[in-house]
């Protein structure tokens, strides 16, 4: 199980990679938008099971902008403003989305923890399997829209990413 999330992780944090190099190659032009500032958690479309369809018309009308490599099994989104990205894949329906805070400190995990824990009436527990000490994971699993989701923070070098991952 923890090598399954390790795994995981491990997976979503280059998929985050390859998004900040797109965003990196932005025109950086400003759309005239309003932000979510540095520091606000991003509530993503965590309708699981529902259709890219579906996740694009939640998207639609933001500050987000698709990645031209998005596709039926991937949808990437980044606001270059807030150095975030938001990965939402499909499996039978939306399975799983990640929110990458890419360039934030850890300092913020524990906001973002608390904000999860209010919002979905659940405790976060550390996990302290890693060897490195700049990382480190908070989980848990709770009931969002009527679905058990396990929810992940991991705290690493380089940035924060939320992953919530529709329970089997």
């Amino acid at each position: 199980m923890k090598k399954n999330i390790f795994a995981k992780l491990m997976m979503l944090v280059m998929m985050t990679a390859v998004c900040i190099t797109f965003t990196a190659c932005g025109d950086g032009d400003d759309d005239g938008g309003s932000t979510t500032g540095s520091s606000e958690y991003v509530a993503p479309c965590l309708n699981f099971g529902s259709s890219v369809a579906h996740v694009k018309e939640y998207m639609s009308g933001s500050v987000w902008q698709l990645s031209d490599q998005s596709n039926d099994v991937i949808l990437m989104y980044f606001n270059e403003k807030t150095s975030t990205v938001i990965n939402y894949m499909f499996t039978n329906g939306l399975h799983m989305v990640t929110v990458a805070y890419v360039g934030y400190s850890d300092g913020k995990a524990n906001g973002f923890k608390s904000e999860i824990e209010k919002r979905y009436g659940v405790t976060m527990t550390r996990e302290n399997d890693t060897s490195d000490v700049n990382q480190y994971v908070y989980s848990c699993t709770a009931t969002i829209n009527q679905k058990k989701v396990k929810v992940l923070i991991h705290c690493y070098k380089y940035g924060i990413s939320i992953i919530y991952e529709l329970s089997d």
